[in-house]
């Protein structure tokens, strides 16, 4: 578990060693067998997402990361195994279907940031087959991809709207 610790650890120093950069680590499942609070695990399996849009940085923070995995293992006396289950470059919605969005907000006076989002389940497969775009709606604190996540009804018919418009200025192309 120390091991694991260690690592988690590692991979959020790599994810935020350049300061603003939209590099985003994550351990989003940790098992640890058996899981009883007074015995050593014997075995601990966690997945890893290491996103970037910069392929270039995303790759060499994989390298530092699994660099880091080993020198972790060794020093623990420790064994792994690294299975990749997905692999697949940054994304990018395009422009014209941004503008026609960022085009919708002004009309309903809304201030529009463009944000960075890794679109892996939301538009990953289809903008291997056209062109994508995404409208984020506002999160109560921010929080996202968690049962806390709320919008408010007013968040969700501004976010509707936005997208009814963009739908419709579309179609018209």
């Amino acid at each position: 578990m120390l091991g694991a610790a260690e690592i988690i650890v590692a991979l959020n120093q790599i994810a935020t060693q350049v300061p603003n950069a939209p590099t985003v680590g994550t351990v989003g499942t940790l098992n640890v067998f058996p899981a009883s609070r007074n015995i050593i695990a014997e075995e601990i399996t966690m997945t890893i997402d290491l996103r970037d849009i910069d392929l270039e940085r995303r790759n060499k923070y994989e390298q530092q990361l699994r660099n880091k995995i080993n020198e972790i293992a060794k020093k623990h006396q420790l064994s792994y195994e690294i299975s990749e289950d997905t692999n697949s470059e940054p994304r990018y919605c395009a422009d014209w279907i941004k503008e026609i969005i960022h085009n919708q907000c002004k009309a309903l006076n809304l201030d529009s940031p463009e944000i960075m989002s890794g679109p892996f389940h939301d538009s990953l497969p289809m903008s291997y087959v056209c062109d994508y775009g995404m409208i984020f709606i506002r999160s109560k604190d921010g929080i996202s991809h968690n049962p806390l996540e709320y919008s408010s009804y007013e968040d969700l018919a501004i976010g509707t709207n936005v997208l009814l418009g963009t739908v419709l200025e579309i179609l018209k192309k």
